[in-house]
């Protein structure tokens, strides 16, 4: 496996990503060139996108972490833990205040592996981007 960081990462590829993980695939939003990502870290085995982290920031005290994705077939062999270590570890190293995700209930006990608190928080999606 490779990773790469802050390389480009073609649009269908992510959006293949997306829908294997069983999200929708926002394909027209990953072509748009206002898309900013301040970091992000994509898995490849051979040529196939298999695993991405990104993350949007104001670059000095608060970065949110998005889109952590593993494809299922590579699931279960730490692949995600190893893109949060190094995300967070990035983070760190540009001394970013605060860290957020935003997470379903279920995995809970992955993102407290990492330390982080639970606050309230709300998400408002405001149109279907394909």
């Amino acid at each position: 496996m490779i990773y790469k960081e802050n390389e480009s990462v073609p649009a269908n590829a992510l959006a293949d990503l997306r829908q294997a993980v069983g999200w929708n695939r926002m394909e027209d939003c990953y072509r748009n060139p206002s898309m900013m990502s301040y970091y992000h870290i994509a898995v490849y085995d051979g040529n196939a996108l298999i695993a991405y982290i990104d993350c949007v920031s104001n670059t000095v005290t608060d970065a949110y972490i998005q889109d952590l994705m593993v494809h299922p077939d590579y699931q279960g062999k730490g692949i995600g833990t190893k893109l949060m270590e190094r995300m967070i570890g990035y983070l760190q190293s540009k001394h970013i205040y605060m860290i957020s995700v935003i997470f379903e209930e279920s995995l809970k006990p992955f993102y407290d592996r990492f330390g982080f608190t639970h606050m309230l928080s709300g998400q408002l999606e405001t149109f279907a981007c394909k």
